[in-house]
């Protein structure tokens, strides 16, 4: 998205990356419609994670990281 609201101006030519993990972490995560991102229904850049997200993988004090810390 940022490329063609900063850079581009089109949609033509153009290739993303996908990556389809972590998702479920995320308050608003990622769509793709039709091949191409779909703008976030919420305001702001949807990178907010959830709290229970947080706590379990947050460093170093999650408890992900608990035997490797």
């Amino acid at each position: 998205m940022f490329d063609f609201v900063a850079v581009s101006a089109t949609m033509q030519d153009r290739v993303i990356e996908y990556v389809d993990h972590l998702h479920e972490h995320f308050l608003d995560p990622v769509r793709i419609v039709d091949g191409r991102y779909a703008a976030p229904i919420a305001p702001g850049l949807s990178a907010q994670m959830h709290p229970a997200s947080l706590k379990e993988y947050g460093y170093p004090g999650g408890r992900a990281w608990a035997d490797r810390v």
